[in-house]
């Protein structure tokens, strides 16, 4: 059984808002970052890196501190363990990227989240410019906003897709098509460890755009390439072996993402596959936190369809489509990846 909630957690809960932005400041105002470099800090050291009057200061150090973030030994500071790793931008692990999206989309969107629960639609979407059903449509009138989500996801591909790369066993695989790719992170590190594999993302114009940079700055032009269109409309691109739907069917509805996958098996030959890479909530429904904290977005801004589904929900979507064998891969970070053939 697990342990009963504490004083302690439910006032952390009651004011999470008030940790985020405390852990944002650390972030903007380059704590986190003057402490990784430097080993440890004293306050006054800090104040003089963060230009900050001795109140305010004291404020933003008590927060960080009482939240674990930093540590203080004595009369130095330094960063926990957790944020080296996950909150410093020279870590090939940081998730530093995501909390812009938190802080400019999930924060506002999810100010509705009372009244998307009880429409069951994703009514924060009023808070971005434009009249599409979901946010991804709208992003693309605001490049300010589409750069600050695609480098969020390309944050938290990132920190993930070595492990993906790692344990996924493309060998066999000619063609791979990246289905919602984005801005290329996912195409470029599995065409760098994947020497005979040609990679196309498939994903909207204007994200193509990005991505297409991105590849020409990887020097992989000649094997990376773009599929502008909608993938719900638009066919698949001809000669392929594979498609990956990396953080893209927790987006849709079930129906949805069962047409989708259903799309995919009749684009793939026999013996092909689908890798669904994502977070992945436990078949019993109670967590992990990541899904918990990461189903509200989906309701309540991305599209009003999706959350994050359990291996069993995939499992039965792929099911759905026609895909007769399934295997289950567990990685860090509760990603998980499970692979359907045809």
């Amino acid at each position: 059984m697990k342990d009963e909630l504490d004083f302690e957690q439910l006032v952390l809960i009651m004011g999470g808002h008030t940790a985020f932005q405390i852990l944002w400041a650390g972030v903007k105002l380059g704590v986190f970052e003057a402490l990784s470099k430097s080993g440890g800090m004293t306050n006054a050291e800090i104040g003089q890196a963060t230009r900050l009057e001795p109140r305010p200061l004291r404020i933003l150090l008590t927060g960080l501190t009482s939240l674990r973030l930093i540590l203080k030994d004595g009369e130095v500071y330094r960063n926990s363990e957790v944020v080296e790793k996950v909150l410093v931008s020279t870590s090939p692990d940081n998730w530093v990227d995501v909390l812009g999206w938190q802080n400019y989309i999930v924060y506002p969107g999810e100010m509705d989240f009372v009244e998307s629960l009880t429409t069951n639609s994703n009514v924060g979407l009023r808070r971005f410019p434009g009249n599409e059903p979901n946010l991804y449509a709208r992003l693309a009138h605001d490049p300010k906003l589409e750069k600050i989500f695609q480098d969020a996801m390309s944050s938290l591909s990132n920190s993930a897709n070595t492990y993906l790369a790692d344990q996924v066993d493309l060998r066999g695989v000619r063609h791979l098509v990246d289905a919602g790719g984005g801005d290329g992170t996912n195409a470029i590190r599995l065409a760098r460890a994947n020497p005979h594999l040609r990679v196309t993302i498939f994903d909207a114009p204007t994200v193509c755009k990005i991505a297409e940079k991105n590849i020409e700055v990887a020097g992989l032009s000649g094997r990376v390439d773009t599929h502008p269109g909608d993938f719900f409309v638009k066919d698949f691109p001809k000669d392929i072996d594979c498609i990956l739907f990396a953080h893209m069917l927790t987006i849709w509805s079930p129906e949805k993402d069962t047409a989708l996958l259903r799309r995919a098996y009749d684009a793939l030959p026999e013996g092909g596959q689908v890798i669904i890479f994502n977070m992945m909530g436990w078949d019993d429904e109670t967590g992990p936190m990541t899904t918990a904290l990461g189903s509200p977005y989906f309701l309540s801004i991305a599209t009003g369809e999706g959350m994050l589904y359990t291996w069993k929900e995939f499992e039965s979507f792929l099911a759905g489509a026609g895909f007769t064998q399934t295997k289950r891969i567990e990685l860090p970070k509760d990603h998980c990846v499970l692979i359907g053939i045809k």
